[in-house]
């Protein structure tokens, strides 16, 4: 195991431990492009459980975020606060912040007069992840939060990669990013002034040459 996170064996213990509640109503995220059925939210409190089974691979999805939200934080991406892991025989579920504000795919979907600024703030929390060679593993507009402030979750596969395999990985994030695919349920890509408006956030927060070259050339030149 990577890191050591706070764990607990019932749903009822980690809610008197972080909020001091022996019990709290769960309720749907009901928004435009929420996952609705697998994470819920308390009232009332800044706490959310994205829920997940306990067969092994979803065992390995949750501690994989878990450590993703350690290694992010560390170098300073916004990303929302984890509070632990619940795993009991039915379920290994995550704990997390949760944060009351709509995915970029609403803003891009209403043409928000603010989207400008908002896909800026979107690349400078990129731009810290490329920065130190992470890759989001699923990256699309839909996982980029914003109420005043940007945030990257659904860190369940990220990765840091290193030399050539970062660069190639990073081309195919890239493009899958712009293109913003998620899964059958839609597809809303980002337009050309769009993405050189994520691409200028980046380029305040990523100062390695040879990153900002290639994102560079696939943005301004259209590389293939």
């Amino acid at each position: 195991m990577k890191y050591q996170h706070p764990t607990y064996k019932s749903e009822l213990e980690a809610l008197q431990t972080l909020v001091g509640l022996p019990e709290l109503r769960t309720e749907r995220i009901d928004k435009p492009f929420h996952h609705k059925g697998r994470v819920r939210f308390y009232p009332g409190t800044e706490l959310a459980k994205k829920y997940r089974g306990n067969n092994p691979r979803a065992v390995t999805r949750t501690y994989n975020e878990a450590n993703a939200h350690v290694d992010l934080g560390r170098i300073g991406v916004n990303i929302p606060q984890l509070f632990g892991i619940l795993q009991s025989d039915e379920e290994c579920s995550l704990f997390l912040q949760y944060i009351d504000s709509d995915p970029l795919t609403s803003l891009m979907v209403s043409s928000d007069p603010n989207l400008p600024q908002h896909l800026v703030s979107a690349g400078r929390e990129l731009g810290k992840m490329f920065e130190y060679g992470f890759l989001h593993g699923d990256l699309t507009s839909y996982h980029i939060l914003t109420n005043g402030k940007t945030y990257l979750f659904d860190l369940e596969t990220t990765r840091q990669f290193q030399g050539d395999e970062f660069y190639s990985n990073l081309v195919k994030e890239w493009r899958k990013f712009i293109d913003s695919t998620q899964g059958r349920r839609w597809k809303i890509p980002f337009s050309k002034e769009q993405e050189e408006m994520v691409l200028e956030g980046v380029q305040e927060t990523l100062s390695n040459r040879k990153t900002r070259e290639v994102l560079e050339k696939i943005v301004l030149k259209g590389s293939k």
